[in-house]
């Protein structure tokens, strides 16, 4: 796993423990898929904002590379979600007012993807992970 995947990761866990929730910006690419919803127009250009909180589940499968798994909902509609460490950007809370934004990647696509203040985004942008089932 790059180091700075491996930064990421451990920021977005404390971020999520200590404040309840956590953003993760990413990339649009061939590698990285978003169930069969895919990316919006606007997401191709400007990146993708999930949003990870108290009432989503917790079950994330990080594999040994960075790449990250799991299950989002849209709505009521549930995608399963692939993130390839490349495409993984950065993370933030705006409630610990820090953020983390790989230094490893092309600028350009930083620029690009910082034009939009974060938690700024249209209605529907942000995801929740699907909670996870109780069993019965």
């Amino acid at each position: 796993m790059k180091k700075q995947v491996s930064y990421l990761q451990k920021l977005f866990y404390d971020l999520w423990n200590d404040f309840g929730s956590v953003y993760l910006i990413v990339n649009n690419s061939e590698r990285t898929q978003i169930g069969k919803r895919g990316f919006t127009e606007d997401e191709k250009k400007h990146g993708l904002i999930l949003v990870f909180n108290d009432k989503t589940n917790n079950k994330l499968d990080w594999d040994e590379e960075g790449n990250l798994s799991c299950v989002l909902a849209f709505g009521t509609r549930k995608e399963d979600i692939y993130i390839h460490h490349d495409d993984l950007i950065g993370v933030f809370s705006p409630d610990a007012g820090v953020q983390f934004l790989r230094g490893d990647v092309d600028r350009n696509l930083l620029r690009r993807l910082s034009r939009r203040p974060a938690g700024r985004s249209p209605a529907g942008r942000f995801l929740e992970q699907v909670p996870e089932e109780e069993d019965e």
